[in-house]
């Protein structure tokens, strides 16, 4: 192997090995609610106020936008599905639909893109994304004004493959990326942030003994720089 082989190879190596992909929460307020749902509208987060560092602008930009909400909204209602309780895309006008069910709305605060170009070249921790969101849930028996649960979520990805190692025919993650690689860390972000959305879910429900612990999912709780 030449040095140059060698050189790339410990880059890669190392890469791999000091990078990380997670996502956290961040607690915020918790109140006592009545019972499990039976059923977790689930509305597109806002992008209204949110850090965008991406290279786009205008309507490309607008574009990424919606594509990021439905990215978000969708692994939120399949991940919430499949692992706790039954969920659907839902609206403001859900609050007078079903006693027995919550509403979750929320926003992006922060959005980064990182570097498109190292990350379609090399991956593995190079051009890190960075996905945060603030998350609001409404018991729609009581209100769909107060939310009785209110968190934070925050994290990227910094060891996924580039281009040259990784290939995407995800259609939200072109239509956010634009060529295989560059949106595979964004899509995996949105992913990871909806899995660790479920897990806080499961873990209110798992404290007051509505589900099972076989059932309960323990989320990655994020305090001051620790993860736990």
């Amino acid at each position: 192997m030449s040095v140059m082989a060698k050189t790339a190879a410990g880059l890669l190596l190392s890469l791999g090995l000091v990078s990380c992909a997670s996502v956290s929460v961040e607690d915020g307020t918790e109140r006592n609610t009545q019972k499990m749902p039976e059923l977790i509208y689930v509305t597109g987060f806002s992008t209204a106020k949110a850090d965008f560092n991406v290279d786009r602008e205008g309507p490309e930009l607008a574009d990424f936008k919606k594509n990021l909400q439905l990215m978000l909204k969708t692994a939120m209602v399949t991940d919430l599905t499949d692992r706790l309780v039954p969920a659907a895309a839902g609206t403001k006008a859900d609050g007078v639909r079903h006693t027995n069910a919550w509403l979750v709305r929320g926003e992006f605060t922060t959005v980064n893109q990182g570097s498109r170009l190292l990350r379609s070249a090399i991956g593995f921790g190079a051009g890190r994304t960075m996905v945060e969101t603030r998350v609001q849930v409404y018991d729609l028996a009581t209100s769909s004004i107060t939310p009785f649960l209110t968190f934070a979520t925050t994290g990227g990805s910094g060891a996924e493959p580039g281009a040259i190692l990784a290939f995407t025919t995800d259609p939200l993650e072109i239509a956010i990326g634009g060529v295989s690689g560059a949106a595979h860390g964004l899509s995996e972000d949105t992913k990871r942030t909806a899995r660790e959305i479920t897990a806080e879910f499961s873990d209110y429900m798992y404290k007051r003994g509505w589900i099972s612990e076989e059932t309960w999912i323990k989320p990655k709780h994020q305090r001051g720089n620790d993860v736990w």
